[in-house]
C-alpha cells in the first residue's frame, strides 16, 4: 500500500527508470561479453557502481563506519549478493539467451522466501505463501523446458538459478544481520560492492579478454555499472521510501518485460513458447507469495493494535520505586523489498 500523502508523481519516474535499468542489465551483459570475460564484466560493473555510490557519499559528507562484529556479515552478503551472482549471470549468458536470464531473474523472491523461512522463524510461510512457492517453482520447470533435454543449455540454466539462489540467501541474511547497523541506504550497498570487488579482483586481472576491445562492449559495461549497479540502488531506495515496499516489489513484474523485449528486438534472440509461459507462472507464484506475506503482516498489525488497546493504562509508581507501567511497543517497520537484477 502506498504511504499516505505520497504522490504518484513523486515515484513513478524513478520506478519506471529502475525497471528499465534492471531490465537492460541482461542486454548490457551480453554486449560486454563480446570483449570481456565474465569475471571482468562482474568486476567492472561493481567498480563503476561503487565509484558512483562513493561519489554520493562524498557529496553528502557521510562517514562510513563498520563495526568489527559486522565484518563477517558484510563479507557474506557482499560475496553472495554481488561477487558470485554477477559472475554466474555473466557465465550463463555465454551459454543461454539474455531473454532466459531476465526471466529466471524473476525467481529471486521465491528463493528469498525460502531462506527467510529458514533464517527468520517468525516469518515462516503460511499456506498461501507455500502455495505460491509451489506454483513458482513449478513455473521454473516450465521456463527451463525440462521435458526437453535439448531445450536449453543445462549448465547455463543452473548458473542462472545459482545466481538467484545467492540473491535469496543474501536478502534473508541481510534482513537477519544487517538491519540495525545504523548505515544509510547508500553506505550499505557501497560496502557490499566494495567487498564484491575485492573477492573478484584476483580472477578478473588473471583472465584474458575474450575478444578485441571495442567501444560497444566498453560502453555497455560502463552503462551496466552506472545504471544497473549504481544508480539503480539510489532509485530503488527512493521508490521504497516514497511508495512503500508493495509498490517497489512490483518492479519484479516489469523487469522481464523489458529484458525480453530487448533480447528479441535488439539481440534478435529466439523465444520459445514455454519461456514466457513459464515466466508468467513464476510471476504468479511470486505474486501469491508476496500477497500471503502482506496479508500476514496486516493481520499481525491488527492483532498488535488490538493487544495494545486492551492493555491497562500506566499504574502508579510503587513504594519500592519500581515503575510497573507497560513499555510501549516500538512502531512496526515496513520490511525491505527483495528485488534484484542480473
Amino acid at each position: 500500500m502506498t504511504p499516505p500523502g505520497s504522490s504518484t508523481r513523486g515515484w513513478i519516474g524513478s520506478y519506471l527508470l529502475l525497471a528499465v535499468l534492471w531490465g537492460c542489465s541482461f542486454l548490457f551483459i551480453a554486449t560486454a561479453l563480446q570483449s570481456f570475460a565474465p569475471t571482468q564484466v562482474a568486476f567492472g560493473r561493481i567498480v563503476v557502481g561503487f565509484v558512483l555510490l562513493a561519489a554520493i557519499l562524498l557529496v553528502r559528507r557521510e562517514r562510513v563506519r563498520v563495526e568489527r562484529a559486522r565484518l563477517g556479515d558484510f563479507v557474506i552478503v557482499g560475496t553472495v549478493m554481488t561477487a558470485i551472482p554477477f559472475v554466474l549471470f555473466a557465465l550463463a549468458e555465454q551459454r543461454v539467451t539474455s531473454v532466459l536470464a531476465g526471466l529466471v531473474n524473476a525467481t529471486t523472491p521465491l528463493f528469498t522466501a525460502v531462506f527467510v523461512a529458514l533464517l527468520l522463524p517468525s516469518e515462516r510461510p503460511d499456506r498461501v505463501q507455500v502455495g505460491g512457492l509451489l506454483i513458482g517453482f513449478g513455473g521454473i520447470a516450465v521456463l527451463l523446458g525440462i521435458w526437453n533435454s535439448g531445450a536449453i543449455d543445462l549448465l547455463g540454466g543452473l548458473m542462472l538459478l545459482g545466481a538467484t539462489f545467492c540473491y535469496g540467501l543474501g536478502n534473508a541474511w541481510s534482513r537477519r544481520r544487517l538491519t540495525d547497523t545504523g548505515l544509510t541506504n547508500v553506505a550499505l550497498p557501497a560496502i557490499q560492492l566494495a567487498v564484491g570487488a575485492v573477492v573478484i579482483l584476483p580472477f578478473a586481472v588473471s583472465t584474458p579478454l575474450t575478444g578485441e576491445l571495442a567501444p560497444a562492449p566498453a560502453l555497455a559495461l560502463l552503462a551496466l555499472g552506472l545504471g544497473g549497479t549504481g544508480l539503480a540502488y539510489v532509485l530503488f531506495w527512493r521508490v521504497l521510501a516514497i511508495a512503500g515496499a508493495t509498490v517497489t516489489a512490483s518492479v519484479t513484474y516489469v523487469i522481464p518485460l523489458v529484458s525480453t523485449t530487448l533480447g528479441v528486438v535488439v539481440l534478435h534472440e529466439g523465444l520459445h513458447w514455454y519461456e514466457p509461459v513459464g515466466g508468467a507462472i513464476v510471476l504468479a507464484g511470486v505474486g501469491l507469495t508476496q500477497w500471503g506475506a502482506a496479508r500476514r503482516r496486516a493481520a499481525d498489525a491488527v492483532r498488535a493494535a488490538d493487544a495494545a488497546s486492551t492493555e491497562p493504562g500506566p499504574t502508579p509508581v510503587l513504594a519500592s520505586g519500581v515503575d510497573d507501567a507497560p513499555v510501549p511497543a516500538p512502531p512496526a517497520r515496513e520490511p525491505t523489498t527483495e528485488t534484484h537484477r542480473g
